[in-house]
């Protein structure tokens, strides 16, 4: 940590400031200058301080956010609103045997590689993926709970360095503004309207028809080949009796008309994780 920071900090605050309680000061406005608003959370808890308003309170001036730490110490926890903050949380719980998010994902044939995504580790051993929300999507439509240990978090969340249990979050990756998009097989479970058990009908899709038949005029957009080729995937795969080969061979052939293609290793991956999902869903009785 820069040094000038640390020892104005130590003016501002005197005896409070240790070093833990320094990173969680920086790391609050550090997430005010991303364009975030960040409100304290009561001393190694998830819990607003009494009296407080909790995500109510949440700021982006600094001086106001340095006011709370002085009113409630330094050692509180922070945490963002999400709403407005164009960022999607998904919570990954590893709690139980039964109910462990990982698994779940795994289940429906969705590979968990979290090399370049940006993501924080819980106390409780959960993980929390970080994805910027699609212009077009509206949050408010998604499902919060969408399998066993697997939950959206569209509304508020607790940020490291933050202390639960005496065990700190904990952020890799990249800052939170520079999360990629999110990936569309996530839109697609979030989508869905379930009925009864574990079935899904209703699903709002993420491409229209009209931008369904430009891809394959066209071939796929840079920015938005890994989403659309996912989608695009899904939606023919789910039509009864088709052949998964030529869909394939379609998606290959729309993927050689775009600007820049993506190699043939990713398209591989896409494609596969498409069909696993459809499986999945098909097994389940939804589609």
């Amino acid at each position: 940590m820069n040094e000038v920071t640390k020892k104005a900090l130590e003016q501002k605050f005197g005896d409070q400031v240790q070093e833990t309680n320094t990173d969680l000061i920086i790391a609050s406005h550090e997430l005010i200058m991303q364009g975030f608003a960040v409100y304290l959370l009561s001393q190694g808890t998830n819990v607003p301080y009494e009296g407080s308003r909790g995500h109510l309170d949440a700021t982006k001036d600094v001086n106001v956010l340095t006011d709370m730490f002085l009113k409630y110490g330094a050692n509180s926890n922070i945490a963002i609103t999400l709403r407005d903050s164009k960022l999607v949380v998904l919570d990954i719980d590893r709690h139980t045997p039964d109910k462990n998010g990982l698994n779940t994902l795994k289940q429906l044939g969705i590979t968990a590689n979290f090399d370049n995504e940006v993501f924080e580790t819980t106390p409780r051993d959960g993980i929390h993926l970080f994805y910027r929300v699609p212009d077009d999507l509206d949050v408010s439509s998604l499902k919060r709970n969408i399998g066993a240990g697997l939950e959206v978090v569209v509304d508020k969340i607790t940020l490291a360095p933050s202390v639960k249990g005496g065990v700190a979050y904990k952020h890799y990756g990249r800052s939170l503004n520079e999360a990629n998009m999110m990936p569309q097989w996530l839109i697609d479970l979030a989508s869905n309207v379930p009925t009864s058990g574990h079935t899904a009908s209703k699903r709002v899709p993420k491409y229209s028809i009209d931008q369904r038949i430009q891809m394959i005029i066209n071939g796929f957009t840079e920015g938005e080949r890994n989403n659309q080729i996912m989608s695009f995937s899904g939606w023919l795969l789910g039509i009864r009796n088709i052949n998964p080969n030529l869909v394939y061979e379609l998606v290959q052939k729309i993927n050689s008309y775009s600007a820049i293609p993506l190699p043939d290793k990713e398209v591989n991956a896409i494609f596969r994780s498409a069909y696993n999902r459809e499986v999945k869903r098909a097994s389940m009785g939804g589609r």
